[in-house]
């Protein structure tokens, strides 16, 4: 009450107008998921925001003249309001979702938890005798549906969408989740049969597009979203299924391929894959999470990162000089420390 006194009409004035526009923006909110099927999602991100009011409005009222602050912390509040706006999450009761690529990974983990919130889940699997479809059909309950589907095979995509049509009732399907993926090898370019790359491109891209194209009717009926996901981490961290694919790369090299590199090379792009593995499914349950906002955020954003690594590299990317980036990028990607034999060799007899 005395600082109130010891004001002059000018610091009353500014306190004033600070207080009105704050109870605008509070007013605001309120309306706003009055208003939506949206709630509120308190989480860090969520608390950011405020606190970036606050420092906005300290700097405004202790460093700024009354009208610039003013001017200044009313385009804090419209930052904190879309930002607020922006983490608005809807209620997945009565949403369906369908999920390609659910026999293991983040496809798998995905449906058990869309199907835990409540979620009508189609799962598809590329083996329905599996154990990842095993797995899922064990929940035995009428929202988690688990199907066979080849994304490869357009002939049994538009059998499945004909399917999941009559069990919808003319209702639409909330979104598609384009999570079928594969990297059938991973090394260099001259020891990968070229009908690897072509399978990871039937798979990953033609099989996505014929998805979505085909599914597209349905989600355009209930308003729905497309989530596309891009990542090779989940087969990465098959530590038995690169071992599958090791001794085949392996043994499907030629006499002259695998004298070149030489073994002790192949050794070491073997142990980097199985010290890596377990450091990516330490990952899956962050890209879970990333996914279910992509899902149920009422202003879902174009493009989503789990970590900030990958927003920071992009950064590296665009931003640096070439030979700055180079450094770094083939620091952290280019994982072989031993050269191939051939190389080696070579270098000696210089």
């Amino acid at each position: 009450m005395q600082l109130w006194e010891e004001m002059d009409v000018s610091g009353r004035l500014a306190l004033g107008l600070y207080g009105f526009i704050t109870v605008a923006l509070g007013a605001a909110v309120v309306t706003h998921f009055q208003k939506s099927k949206a709630r509120f999602n308190l989480n860090l991100c969520t608390c950011k925001p405020l606190l970036w009011l606050f420092v906005g409005f300290s700097l405004s009222l202790s460093y700024l003249p009354l009208y610039a602050g003013l001017v200044f912390f009313t385009m804090c509040c419209c930052l904190v309001y879309r930002s607020i706006r922006s983490n608005a999450m809807l209620s997945p009761e009565g949403k369906i979702v369908l999920i390609t690529g659910c026999d293991s990974g983040f496809g798998h983990a995905l449906a058990k938890r869309l199907h835990s919130l409540g979620f009508h889940v189609f799962a598809m699997v590329l083996h329905e005798e599996g154990d990842g479809a095993k797995v899922l059909k064990s929940f035995h309950s009428d929202r988690l549906t688990v199907i066979q589907m080849d994304v490869t095979n357009l002939a049994t995509v538009q059998e499945v969408e004909k399917e999941i049509e009559k069990q919808l009732e003319n209702k639409g399907l909330y979104a598609l989740v384009n999570n079928a993926g594969i990297i059938p090898c991973v090394g260099d370019t001259e020891i990968i049969p070229t009908d690897a790359f072509k399978q990871c491109m039937e798979v990953n891209f033609f099989g996505a597009i014929e998805v979505t194209k085909t599914f597209l009717p349905l989600i355009r009926r209930a308003k729905g979203r497309i989530i596309n996901i891009s990542s090779p981490s989940g087969q990465v961290g098959n530590v038995e299924v690169w071992e599958q694919q090791y001794g085949k790369l392996v043994n499907n090299l030629s006499p002259a391929l695998l004298h070149d590199y030489g073994e002790d090379y192949f050794a070491e792009l073997k142990q980097t894959i199985i010290t890596l593995g377990p450091l990516f499914r330490q990952h899956v349950e962050p890209v879970i999470d990333t996914i279910l906002t992509a899902l149920l955020a009422q202003h879902p954003k174009p493009r989503y990162t789990t970590e900030y690594i990958i927003d920071v590299l992009k950064i590296l990317y665009y931003f640096l000089p070439s030979f700055m980036s180079d450094v770094v990028l083939n620091e952290i990607f280019v994982a072989h420390k031993l050269l191939p034999k051939g190389v080696r060799q070579s270098s000696a007899n210089q």
